[in-house]
């Protein structure tokens, strides 16, 4: 009854928040057009108290009073942004995992594979890691519990527990045909979100960030201090791709060790005056400013990942390159309720040194990019003189599209088959890096998918098949009776779908013939490398090979050993002003 009440408390409050007249930060006065409601404040808490007295007293069914507090608060966050929500549970679990930067757990990266759980890869220093697990096993149960049909995050919700505890994994091995039983007791598991930073013969260092944890920056920093110290790197990647931010402290403090100290890395404005905040670096960068850096970017980098990336781009001191970002400029706080519900709340967005708002433009579903907290001219310019927009993600500076991948291989993806073969070919023939894969595994590889049946659909050709089994269903198309003498002796003739049908099932059948050569082979080749190289070398030697393949670092490399090219990008274009002013009005 305690968290009924509870629950009724924070509707209230909620409610008198959400109807509360807003002000504008950006001016620090009243907003031209606030939010007020007709109906005074304590009517509609009053309205509320007596809607759910009616309904607990009246409705038909006894009513699940925690159930239907906890909906209305969710209710009241409806008209906000998507990112304001209540979490109880393993959303508050995971959440939390992100602050600690820690867990209870075993120690794996898991996925599925037609229906089946499979390890990625396990951690190093880890239990999976210490006891023997190994990337391509199996897991077939879970304690007592069968995983067939699991989903990640249920079977993640029964591997985690208190440390110190007992899981039991029943695995099976692909590559010795045979069932494992591992007893593993839980640890903390520390988040690793750098998981691989090395510098190539070029002298070209790269970094992967997947995550904004607590041990991020402290991560970064170390590894970015010993590529320094080795003395052989020219240049620096940082590749945010795929990375959908995380704590806006920990992306400040990355920062830090990039650009100059008492730099304004960022504004924060909202209601609340707390959250009109200044950020600025706080220590000298560990990278000389002759160092060129380059950020990678694609649709799925927000938020933090923006924030990294929006400044270097605001300070010229990084060439941003990839597809356009996913357009996240909000900042939230957590407020706890009680142990197993706390609340995430949008309270401010944030700005860019330049001071563009790069939050999307309809994420109130109104059309409107702002309620008045920020500038409405989306034109903004760099510290040496670019023009940049606000709104809507960062756009790189220099666009690139990632090659596209054949049909075939990317089914060869989605059903895990590269490691699957992976993990039992590698030990088997003691493969050892650096992978080459030659001849005699592309035959072997190619054989493995003939003993597993593998098919796959080309573009359009799911819809095709689709298309047949509703004609021959119409009358008109319906197969003739063979029975007849005419039929018989024009034995040879088709019917009038298979005569449609049969050019585009020559063409498929066509496509599918060979697909071990061109365009497929050499995506089939860094497939293979690639989950060779995590059987043996995790996480770390998979991203290592998988950049072999990789178009948009590829051409990242290209521009940081070409000097000329490199501040051709960071320099403002000779706009005439009939074009800065043409530019401005966009």
């Amino acid at each position: 009854m305690k968290t009924v009440k509870t629950g009724i408390i924070l509707v209230l409050i909620f409610a008198a928040t959400l109807f509360a007249r807003q002000k504008s930060e950006s001016t620090g006065k009243p907003d031209a057009s606030p939010v007020q409601s007709a109906v005074p404040t304590q009517e509609l808490l009053d309205m509320y108290e007596t809607s759910f007295k009616k309904l607990k007293n009246n409705y038909v069914d006894e009513i699940d009073q925690e159930k239907v507090v906890k909906a209305s608060i969710k209710g009241l966050f409806k008209p906000l942004d998507p990112y304001t929500v209540l979490l109880e549970g393993s959303r508050k679990d995971r959440l939390e995992m992100l602050t600690r930067g820690k867990y209870g757990g075993v120690g794996i990266q898991i996925s599925i594979r037609r229906d089946t759980l499979i390890v990625l890869s396990p951690m190093e220093d880890s239990p999976a890691y210490s006891e023997g697990i190994q990337a391509g096993d199996k897991i077939i149960m879970i304690d007592s519990t069968a995983t067939k049909g699991m989903s990640i995050s249920d079977a993640s919700d029964l591997i985690r527990g208190k440390i110190g505890s007992v899981v039991t994994l029943t695995i099976w091995r692909p590559s010795t045909k045979e069932k494992l039983v591992f007893e593993l007791t839980r640890d903390n598991i520390r988040l690793h979100d750098v998981p691989y930073a090395g510098v190539d013969s070029d002298g070209i260092g790269y970094i992967r960030i997947t995550k904004f944890s607590k041990n991020t920056s402290k991560d970064f920093h170390n590894a970015l201090k010993s590529m320094v110290d080795e003395g052989t790197m020219k240049a620096l990647i940082i590749d945010l791709r795929g990375n959908s931010g995380g704590l806006l402290r920990n992306a400040l403090t990355i920062l830090d060790d990039l650009v100059p100290r008492n730099v304004l890395l960022l504004t924060t404005k909202g209601r609340n005056q707390m959250s009109n905040r200044e950020m600025y670096s706080r220590r000298n960068p560990l990278v000389s400013e002759d160092i060129p850096i380059a950020v990678l970017i694609n649709h799925s980098s927000a938020s933090a990942s923006e924030i990294v990336a929006g400044v270097l781009q605001d300070l010229d001191r990084a060439v941003i390159v990839g597809k356009k970002s996913f357009g996240k400029g909000l900042v939230q706080s957590m407020f706890s309720i009680n142990d197993s519900t706390k609340l995430k709340i949008t309270t401010a967005k944030y700005y860019t040194p330049s001071g563009r708002l790069i939050q999307k433009m309809d994420y109130l579903k109104n059309g409107a990019l702002t309620d008045g907290l920020d500038k409405h001219d989306s034109t903004f310019y760099t510290l040496g003189g670019r023009i940049v927009k606000g709104g809507g993600g960062i756009t790189p500076d220099i666009t690139v599209e990632p090659d596209k991948i054949p049909p075939f291989v990317q089914e060869l993806w989605r059903q895990g088959l590269f490691l699957t073969f992976a993990a039992t070919y590698v030990p088997m023939h003691n493969i050892s890096e650096p992978i080459l894969v030659t001849p005699q595994i592309l035959d072997d590889f190619e054989g493995f998918l003939q003993e597993y049946h593998f098919d796959y659909n080309e573009p359009g050709e799911r819809e095709f098949n689709k298309m047949k089994d509703i004609l021959a269903k119409q009358e008109e198309f319906k197969t003739k009776s063979n029975s007849g003498i005419f039929s018989k002796l024009l034995f040879w003739k088709k019917d009038r779908l298979t005569t449609l049908s049969s050019k585009l099932e020559k063409y498929y059948a066509g496509k599918k013939k060979h697909p071990f050569h061109k365009p497929n082979l050499h995506w089939i080749r860094n497939g293979l490398q690639r989950e060779m190289a995590r059987v043996i070398s995790q996480e770390e030697g998979r991203i290592r090979a998988a950049l072999t393949e990789d178009i948009v670092y590829k051409e990242s490399a290209k521009i940081l050993l070409d000097e000329n090219s490199y501040y051709d990008i960071l320099s403002p274009a000779n706009l005439t002003l009939q074009e800065t002013e043409a530019a401005d009005r966009k």
